[in-house]
């Protein structure tokens, strides 16, 4: 009992367990299985049969020999394995830290382009996390570029939330964008902003990108056209007429008043007011003049408007026939929703030897005309 439990035998025992665990884990070890059937077969033909006179020695040797095999290579294998994983792993972590340094880069290079627009800019995000631009923190001041929708939001005059709450809920995927104003509070008063954005979703997420101006109404933003303090005043007007007149070229001129304007500083500030003309200037030269040259300012409700191109006198035609805006323009400030009710005069100035003194009362003639209350129309026209 003793010589069949031999050292020997121990070790055969022992690897034909350790090659078979092999064989199940990894499904590997056909070299072992040969190996050790061959040893468990020597082993009993020639040393407990004794079959033949083969030296114990060399069976011996063989058993020890391809346990040590068997060992060995399982042995090389794990630390093959873990050096591949420890290669992966630095390759992985050297792909991450590349990934990050572009992603960084970028990241700079995209705030330092939006820091040379001359808007601020912010970005909301689903958290209702916000992210400002340096213009759009010198005008709504935060500690850092990073800030939250609540902090923004505190900053905005109490009567402003609730309308740019709404107006900002009433996108859709298919109507993004939208435009507001309010006012927000910037050191110790309250300044009045234009703010223009869009919705946008990704991966299931909504996220804002936001655009603001300050509106200074001592001077309109150069994108509604400067149109109160740098407005050309009646003595430019007749200076242009008179050039008009010199070129000979036909010419319209369209004089009109915002007759509720008063009305509306008295309810709200001359503040307002002020903002409501400008916005309503800016669509008029947007739609109807080349540029803002040939815009003036008579007295503080009434202006005037020269127009060259025969294309924008028609289309000017159609709208006021057709009504719309130019009827009953709508506007919203804050919490401040009115509308300028405005009346036109129009001429046609197709002879070139009158005085311009003469033109000029021949519009305002009109413009009195449109005023009248037996009037039916906003307009009248002198052909």
């Amino acid at each position: 009992m003793g010589d069949f439990f031999s050292v020997t035998t121990m070790v055969l025992i022992t690897w034909f367990i350790l090659v078979a665990v092999k064989k199940i884990v990894s499904k590997k070890g056909d070299i072992d299985m040969l190996l050790v059937f061959t040893a468990i077969l020597a082993y009993v033909l020639f040393m407990r049969l004794a079959l033949a006179p083969v030296p114990e020695i060399y069976i011996d040797g063989f058993v020890y020999g391809g346990f040590l095999y068997t060992l060995l290579m399982i042995d090389i294998k794990n630390f093959s394995d873990k050096d591949k994983k420890t290669e992966k792993l630095k390759a992985l972590k050297k792909e991450h830290e590349s990934v990050k340094e572009r992603s960084e880069l970028l990241r700079q290079r995209f705030i330092t382009m939006l820091d040379l627009f001359d808007d601020g800019i912010a970005f909301r995000t689903d958290d209702d996390m916000m992210y400002g631009t340096g213009q759009y923190l010198n005008l709504i001041p935060f500690d850092t570029n990073e800030f939250s929708f609540e902090s923004f939001l505190l900053k905005m005059h109490p009567d402003d939330r609730t309308p740019y709450l709404e107006t900002v809920e009433k996108t859709s995927t298919k109507k993004p964008k939208y435009n507001t104003h309010y006012r927000i509070k910037n050191d110790k008063e309250y300044l009045w902003v234009k703010e223009k954005g869009i919705r946008m979703k990704h991966q299931k997420k909504t996220m804002f990108i936001t655009m603001v101006k300050g509106l200074d109404v001592k001077k309109y933003p150069e994108t509604n056209v400067d149109v109160l303090n740098l407005l050309a005043i009646d003595r430019a007007y007749y200076e242009h007429l008179q050039e008009m007149n010199k070129k000979k070229t036909p010419f319209t001129i369209v004089a009109f008043e915002l007759s509720n304007i008063p009305n509306i500083n008295r309810r709200y500030g001359r503040d307002i007011g002020d903002l409501m003309m400008g916005e309503f200037l800016s669509k008029l030269a947007y739609h109807f003049l080349k540029d803002i040259h040939s815009v003036f300012r008579l007295t503080g409700i009434r202006f005037a408007m020269v127009i060259t191109d025969h294309r924008k006198l028609e289309m000017l035609k159609r709208a006021l026939e057709n009504g719309g805006d130019l009827v009953n323009y709508a506007m919203q400030f804050g919490h401040v929703r009115e509308s300028v009710y405005p009346s036109f005069g129009i001429h046609h100035v197709k002879v070139f030897e009158e005085p311009v003194d003469e033109i000029a009362d021949r519009v305002i003639k009109a413009l009195n005309i449109a005023l009248d209350d037996k009037t039916p129309e906003n307009y009248f026209i002198i052909r």
